[in-house]
């Protein structure tokens, strides 16, 4: 398999967590498209979360063991900095409903929990194609 392939696993699980969600949202509650613009806002943002995770592990490797701490330390509150004021943007400008985008958010740790189930998927796609 390729170099990244754990980070395409993840992010194919994360479309699908924000697949099962949007489905729920469009049964459960209305005002669809405020609902669908907050969670797919919440989708995306994952997504870069976990690119920029892969990212920062990455590079926290070039580093020394304190110096590889405070990297990882510093990628940890830019994320989170940056989930904030998604929010933040969000609630103020009125864009999408701040619990689904917390549901998008939360997409990359039921993806991350998902990550074994993708990759046995995967390596069975992978394997077909190869025959």
């Amino acid at each position: 398999m390729k170099k990244n392939s754990t980070l395409a696993e993840l992010l194919a699980g994360i479309l699908l967590v924000g697949v099962i969600e949007q489905i729920v949202c469009l049964i459960f509650f209305e005002n669809h498209v405020y609902n669908a613009v907050g969670l797919w806002s919440g989708v995306l943002l994952s997504g870069g979360l976990a690119i920029h995770m892969q990212r920062s592990v990455e590079d926290a490797l070039d580093f020394d063991a304190d110096s590889a701490d405070r990297y990882m330390r510093k990628s940890y509150m830019t994320r989170a900095l940056v989930v904030c004021v998604v929010i933040g943007v969000v609630i103020y400008y009125e864009w999408g409903n701040p619990l689904t985008v917390l549901a998008g958010i939360f997409a990359l740790k039921v993806a991350a929990y998902m990550q074994p189930l993708m990759h046995r998927v995967f390596s069975k796609h992978l394997l077909k194609s190869q025959k």
